[in-house]
C-alpha cells in the first residue's frame, strides 16, 4: 500500500473518530432529539437550512480571506509605488546640474538694454532700465544678487511676449518675478509694461589648485637622475 493510501486511511479514521465524538456529545443528542420530534416537512426544512448554513460558512470564509488579501496587496502596492517615487525623486535631485552663475549686475543691465534696443522701439516707449529693491517673500533677500525694473510704454501683445522671452533667456539664474501690464492712458490698444528681473545669488564655483609635489620627492627624483 502506498503512502497516499495510508494517508487516506488515516484521514478516514480521524474523520470517523471525530464524527463519533460529535454524535456522543450532549449537544448533538439534544439536536437529534429535536430533529426526530419534528414533522417530516419540518425535518426537510431543517436539512435545507442546515445545508444553506454550511454552504454559507464554506463560502463566506474564503471570500473574507480573499477580500483581506486584496486589501493587503493594494496597501503593499501603494507603499511600493511611494518608495519608488521617493527613490526616483532622490535620483533626479542628485543628478540635477548646478545652476549657472548669473552675469554681474553691470553686464546684466547692458544685456537688458541691448534687448530693448533690438526691439526697435521709439524713444518715448523706452522709459528706462533701473536697479530696484527686492520685494515680497517669494525669494529671500539673501538669495538675490540684483534686481532690475524694465519700464516700457505703448507696446502691443507681440512686443510684450517677445521682449519678455528675450529677457528670461539671458541666464537661467535671472528670473522674471513680476510683470505689470496696464492699458495705455491715451490709446487702450497698447499697454504700458514693467518687467521685474531678479538675478539670483549663485556662488562662484571653487577651483581647486593642483597639489604641489613635496620637496623631498624632488630631491629623490634628482638623486635618481644622478
Amino acid at each position: 500500500m502506498s503512502q497516499l493510501d495510508n494517508l487516506k486511511e488515516q484521514l478516514k479514521a480521524s474523520a470517523s473518530k471525530v464524527g463519533q465524538q460529535i454524535q456522543e456529545s450532549p449537544a448533538y443528542q439534544q439536536a437529534q432529539d429535536r430533529y426526530d420530534s419534528l414533522s417530516p416537512s419540518g425535518q426537510k426544512l431543517a436539512l435545507v437550512l442546515g445545508s444553506l448554513l454550511l454552504v454559507f460558512v464554506l463560502v463566506y470564509y474564503p471570500l473574507t480571506q480573499f477580500s483581506v488579501t486584496q486589501q493587503t496587496l493594494a496597501s503593499f502596492q501603494e507603499k511600493r509605488d511611494l518608495i519608488r517615487d521617493l527613490f526616483r525623486t532622490y535620483r533626479e535631485a542628485s543628478s540635477t546640474p548646478n545652476i549657472a552663475v548669473p552675469p554681474p549686475a553691470d553686464t546684466l543691465k547692458l544685456s537688458i538694454e541691448s534687448i530693448v534696443g533690438r526691439a526697435e522701439l521709439l524713444p518715448e516707449q523706452k522709459l528706462g532700465v533701473s536697479a530696484a529693491a527686492p520685494e515680497g517673500r517669494l525669494i529671500p533677500n539673501n538669495l538675490v544678487a540684483a534686481v532690475f525694473e524694465v519700464k516700457l510704454a505703448k507696446l502691443n501683445l507681440k512686443q510684450i511676449t517677445d521682449i519678455g522671452a528675450s529677457l528670461v533667456a539671458i541666464s537661467e539664474s535671472v528670473k522674471m518675478k513680476d510683470l505689470a501690464i496696464t492699458a495705455h492712458t491715451q490709446d487702450t490698444r497698447y499697454y504700458d509694461v514693467t518687467y521685474k528681473l531678479y538675478s539670483l545669488n549663485v556662488p562662484q564655483p571653487s577651483l581647486e589648485e593642483p597639489a604641489e609635489a613635496p620637496a623631498g620627492g624632488n630631491r629623490r627624483n634628482q638623486g635618481n637622475d644622478r
